[in-house]
């Protein structure tokens, strides 16, 4: 596939100005084996993080490293991956779901083009509020926050997370121990409006359980990881490699599509001469 370029529905700061372009490199076997070796030991938003900044060429028209993938909002970050899904596998996927009434499993076809994304409100990424006797400036949370709450209890990480995200109070940084002023009512007030401002990628479905006929809903991961397998990449080269005489080295430069155009090239030859 060739590079592809896609709006996100946030985006990133770039002085006074939204960057939304983001452009994907083009998707070739050396990427495809970065992304199956990339570490097990990594957390989910630290492998999200370690994925979109190896798949994209830039964001805006600055280079996509760590730093900035990490700088992304929730929404954006899931948005990609749902994107690299596409690339990577199509836009049909599968989910399965056990129901919640029946018990029975069961599929649900998806199309990731399908599912509605809403874009980023007004001000984003920066959200102003009155809460009780103070005039709030907060940001939505990004990658970065994420990774740094991934193993805190939940009350633990709102707390930790309104910490960073909390810019000033009255014009002014909050000092040490302002999160700790805050009750659940003023909590759910910054929530409420941080979600007013924020974008979102469809993360729920709404089915019936085809044996029992009961509605429910079906969730959907788009921080799961990609899902490629090195036994299939490297029965590709295999194949290459013992047709063409080619280089591993050779055949994982090639972007993905031409592989597996070559791939089909050598199965019709097969099947032509009986050999399939």
């Amino acid at each position: 596939m060739h590079e592809a370029e896609v709006m996100l529905p946030g985006g990133l700061l770039n002085d006074a100005r939204l960057d939304r372009e983001a452009r994907f490199r083009p998707l070739t076997g050396r990427i495809e084996q970065t992304l199956i070796e990339l570490g097990s030991e990594l957390d989910r938003a630290g492998y999200v993080t370690a994925v979109l900044s190896n798949v994209l060429d830039r964001i805006g028209t600055r280079p996509a490293d760590l730093a900035r993938v990490a700088e992304l909002c929730v929404a954006d970050r899931q948005y990609l991956m749902l994107r690299l899904g596409a690339m990577l596998d199509g836009e049909q996927m599968w989910l399965k779901v056990d129901c919640g009434h029946c018990g029975e499993p069961f599929d649900v076809e998806v199309r990731r083009c399908d599912l509605p994304v809403k874009e980023a409100g007004e001000g984003f990424p920066l959200v102003t509020l009155r809460v009780k006797e103070w005039s709030l400036l907060v940001r939505v949370p990004a990658g970065s926050d994420q990774e740094r709450v991934t193993d805190l209890p939940e009350e633990d990480a709102v707390r930790e997370l309104l910490g960073s995200c909390i810019q000033t109070v009255n014009g002014e940084p909050p000092g040490d121990g302002f999160v700790e002023k805050l009750t659940e009512s003023d909590i759910e007030a910054i929530d409420a409006a941080l979600d007013e401002a924020s974008p979102a990628v469809c993360s729920h479905l709404l089915v019936n359980c085809p044996e029992c006929g009961q509605e429910q809903h079906a969730e959907l991961d788009h921080y799961a990881p990609t899902g490629m397998s090195a036994r299939f990449l490297y029965a590709d080269v295999h194949t290459l490699a013992s047709h063409y005489h080619w280089s591993e080295s050779a055949i994982l430069d090639l972007p993905q599509a031409r592989r597996r155009l070559y791939l089909e090239m050598i199965g019709r030859s097969a099947g032509a001469s009986g050999h399939a």
